[in-house]
């Protein structure tokens, strides 16, 4: 995970059940311009803040979604911007929103991180 993930948002725990698990994997190879690398971004915050989107998590059996944003550009460039993050609540989607808005842009085609592990990183179990 990344050290600038502040410690006030919701990180899943073991107990929590979730009603959806949902690993964002967003491509940034060369392939991308700037201003699509920025339209990706802003719309996955959008998303995330939508009323419908908010309504349709509150619905759930749960109430909540487990969220995790990571970027990609091959098999040695990834970088995990949001980790795995409970969304309960509008406060929780304005939380990581913020944080998928304000991470710097990746390097494309630098190696980053390791590969995030969808599997690995997360210690909660989902209804689906």
């Amino acid at each position: 995970m990344l050290a600038l993930v502040p410690t006030t948002h919701a990180v899943a725990h073991a107990d929590e059940q979730v009603d959806v698990a949902l690993a964002l994997a967003v491509d940034v190879s060369l392939s991308m311009s700037p201003q699509e690398l920025e339209i990706q971004r802003h719309g996955y915050a959008a998303a995330l803040l939508d009323k419908s989107v908010l309504d349709a998590i509150a619905q759930g059996a749960n109430g909540r979604i487990a969220v995790a944003y990571f970027e990609w550009a091959g098999s040695s460039s990834q970088r995990l911007v949001v980790p795995w993050t409970v969304i309960a609540s509008r406060g929780d989607a304005e939380r990581a929103a913020a944080m998928l808005t304000a991470a710097p842009r990746t390097a494309r085609g630098a190696p980053r991180s390791p590969a995030p592990s969808t599997s690995r990183q997360r210690s909660w179990t989902g209804c689906r």
